[in-house]
């Protein structure tokens, strides 16, 4: 009987990874104007829109967090996979995109309250602590600081691209743009100093077109050339210039993204910048004990191997020192993922889930 329920156990666990290369033919608008998405305003008087899914059979449920330039409907591969799966969705739109509120004030965006504000629309839906956060991007810093403050509602948490990013009250971008730079041979984080800027949400509107290009070109030599030299991105879209799209995102996603940030604009989203290069980020995250920095829950990494700016190697040590029972797996993508290879991407986070938890 034994030697059975193992068979069966592992049985499960092949199915629902093969399960994982079912990927949604429903497009970004159509998920947006789901009836699945919420609203509730958290403590701080900010409302988030989000999409919500309870769990079924017993699964956890799963919150997303977006980096930048994304919004909710970007998981849309994950949403539709996972929800399949039973597990319970949380995929809200953060702080200063799409339906959710738009503070003009960047210290609104600082992490360790973001982090709150998850745990308030965790609240809000009446879920308790049977809880996974997986974050991209700029999200991975949220939820680095959700797993720093808020350990104990939470089973694990899931980093993507930017793999767990400890507190830093220290460094600031200068001295952090430079030791990249050291290790990588190369420039990385130019693009950080036009996007904190004063005019830069005025300058990427009037040369919009030139900025998705960038953002999503098909070349991945693009990133390594367009965005990470000092000036590099500025210089690009201020003169018009082109580049061909990836293809892992159809037209008609494409424009749904364009009309996203066409109506919420690029104040929000450039705060979280403008926070990195003051050093409001690290003076927000001082209210971290430094007994917390360490995750002791369990912790998956998916590295993107192709990304020239989130390079794997930059955050792979610190997963090693600070995250014990941490499992790190490399796509070999560019820093779209969850669209150039979402059912490699949900196989990995399936896997995790069955396993690793």
């Amino acid at each position: 009987m034994a030697t059975l329920l193992r068979y069966l156990a592992l049985a499960s666990v092949c199915f629902t990874t093969l399960a994982a290369t079912v990927t949604s033919s429903l497009t970004m608008e159509q998920l947006y104007r789901s009836q699945k998405y919420k609203e509730t305003t958290v403590s701080r008087g900010f409302t988030y829109r989000y999409y919500f899914s309870p769990a079924t059979q017993g699964k956890p449920t799963l919150v997303f967090v977006h980096g930048f330039p994304s919004f909710s409907a970007h998981w849309i591969h994950q949403i539709t996979f996972f929800e399949e799966q039973g597990y319970g969705l949380v995929v809200p739109d953060m702080l200063g995109y799409g339906g959710t509120s738009i503070p003009q004030e960047p210290e609104a965006y600082v992490h360790p309250l973001q982090a709150k504000d998850l745990v308030d629309i965790l609240d809000a839906e009446n879920v308790g602590s049977d809880v996974v956060a997986i974050g991209h991007d700029l999200g991975s810093i949220t939820v680095s600081r959700v797993a720093n403050i808020y350990p104990e509602r939470f089973l694990g948490f899931a980093f993507l691209s930017v793999g767990y990013v400890t507190p830093d009250t220290v460094t600031t971008y200068q001295q952090q743009k430079t030791a990249w730079a050291r290790e990588l041979g190369y420039v990385n984080l130019g693009y950080w100093e036009f996007f904190s800027a004063p005019g830069t949400d005025e300058v990427i509107v009037k040369h919009n077109q030139s900025f998705f290009d960038l953002a999503w070109s098909r070349d991945p030599k693009m990133w390594k050339y367009g965005w990470g030299p000092d000036g590099a991105f500025e210089t690009f879209i201020k003169s018009d210039s082109s580049t061909p799209r990836a293809t892992y995102i159809s037209s008609e996603d494409m424009k749904t993204t364009e009309d996203v940030f066409a109506k919420g604009g690029w104040n929000g989203p450039l705060s979280y910048y403008k926070n990195e290069v003051s050093n409001v980020s690290s003076e927000a995250d001082k209210v971290i004990p430094i007994e917390n920095y360490v995750i002791d829950k369990p912790v998956l990494f998916i590295a993107t191997g192709n990304d020239a700016i989130i390079v794997p190697k930059l955050f792979s040590a610190r997963v090693l020192e600070y995250c014990p029972q941490s499992t790190t797996k490399i796509l070999s993508t560019g820093h779209w993922a969850f669209w150039e290879a979402p059912d490699q991407l949900n196989s990995y986070l399936l896997d995790w889930l069955v396993e690793g938890l």
